[in-house]
């Protein structure tokens, strides 16, 4: 007869599978970085550093390309809140553990090169990108609950 699962035992359960898909990965990645990426000769100063002021017409995104953008940096910006979700029921020693941290290096790095890239390509709709990254760790910040002791 089979047995249910909680979500929990079953991701437990898959350790071994998540092991083994690990070490395939990294087996076969590529590292890289984020200013690889960026178009930085596009960049200009800022009129307080004696540049230019922005101005919406700068961006080659459209808005919606600029708002879908911005939407991802906020949930690039989220996770400290699922890498301690995962750390907290699986540990930090074990596939799991190995898995998230990579994971988590990997989505931040997405997150740099998002931001970087709203700034240099003045796409950053006036600031939000940067605000937008205090906001998400300021309700990070804010809503997570006391650890199990």
């Amino acid at each position: 007869m089979a047995q249910d699962l909680t979500d929990l035992q079953l991701l437990h359960e898959l350790e071994p599978v998540v092991e083994k898909n690990l070490n395939r990965h990294l087996s076969m990645r590529k590292d890289w970085n984020p200013h690889d990426y960026i178009p930085w000769s596009d960049g200009k100063n800022y009129y307080a550093l004696g540049g230019q002021d922005w101005d919406p017409e700068q961006s080659r995104l459209s808005e919606v390309a600029q708002v879908s953008m911005l939407q991802n940096l906020l949930t690039e910006d989220n996770l400290p809140s699922y890498h301690r979700e995962i750390a907290m029921n699986f540990g930090m020693d074990g596939p799991w553990g190995q898995w998230v941290n990579r994971w988590t290096a990997e989505e931040n790095r997405h997150g740099i090169a998002l931001r970087d890239y709203l700034v240099v390509t003045r796409a950053d709709r006036s600031g939000r990108a940067g605000a937008a990254s205090h906001r998400a760790d300021d309700a990070w910040l804010l809503a997570r609950p006391e650890p199990a002791g």
